[in-house]
């Protein structure tokens, strides 16, 4: 634009208010998706199996996904089940997948070993439901 002398210190200010507007929405996001590294985290899926009243048994196929975060060692445990029970060192994303069979609710816990605390846990629970006969009787005679 052709400004008359002495404003062209706006299309200074305006350039600069664009470049601080870009530099900010940057940061703003780099921050958004940065996650803490100071605590684990544990994502369990899926939280809930549904089954029929009558079936005693539920059967999970779960996938574990967590990060030891700052810890130098964390073990999963899914109370009842100790055969489950595994320790880890390993950094980064650890990720199982595990086949459950269970008649009651279970937590899946992240241990630390050293002081037998539980840093994170899960429940995972199960549903029953009774399903309806929507079938329609009808009775007609059949004689003649």
């Amino acid at each position: 634009m052709n400004y008359p002398k002495g404003f062209k210190i706006f299309d200074k200010i305006k350039k600069s208010i664009y470049y601080i507007t870009l530099l900010c929405s940057v940061f703003c996001s780099m921050y958004a998706l940065a996650k803490p590294i100071d605590k684990p985290y544990l994502e369990v899926s899926p939280t809930v199996c549904v089954t029929e009243s009558e079936q005693k048994i539920c059967q999970f196929n779960i996938k574990i996904n967590f990060t030891l975060a700052s810890f130098k060692e964390l073990c999963l445990a899914i109370t009842n089940l100790p055969q489950y029970t595994q320790c880890y060192t390993k950094k980064g994303v650890i990720k199982e997948h595990l086949k459950l069979q269970t008649s009651h609710s279970i937590k899946i816990q992240l241990i630390d070993p050293l002081t037998n605390q539980v840093v994170k846990e899960q429940e995972l629970s199960i549903a029953r439901y009774k399903a309806s006969d929507y079938r329609i009787k009808r009775r007609f005679g059949w004689s003649l």
